[in-house]
């Protein structure tokens, strides 16, 4: 079982690496849309550009009451470490070898639009 777990995880994090455009996007909401959009949908609720029978059905980002809760160092420390660093689906990339401290901040603030 966790073999095709792994497996999973090593394609999440090389298939953005094989799609990225000529021009790195600049703002949170171009990262989200690059890199998170595809498992967490373009609203953050896992709907509209997520890519098609993606197992496991990640938890939504657009629940405001749960995000009014949770501090932005914690999404951050999300993005930067992946999820299963932080006890999250293991399928979950880390995204700080890939993305500035900068970045994943504002990829937090347009988590906060949702």
């Amino acid at each position: 079982m966790k073999l095709p777990i792994t497996i999973m995880a090593v394609l999440l994090t090389i298939v953005p690496l094989t799609a990225m455009p000529q021009t790195a996007p600049v703002t949170g909401k171009e990262i989200f849309e690059q890199m998170c959009a595809g498992c967490h949908g373009t609203r953050g609720d896992g709907g509209a550009g997520q890519k098609s029978g993606f197992v496991p059905r990640v938890p939504t980002l657009a629940n405001k009451e749960y995000m009014n809760s949770v501090p932005d160092d914690y999404l951050v420390l999300i993005i930067q470490k992946g999820g299963e660093y932080m006890g999250k689906m293991s399928s979950m990339p880390a995204w700080e070898k890939r993305l500035s401290e900068k970045e994943i901040r504002d990829v937090v603030a347009h988590i906060r639009t949702f």
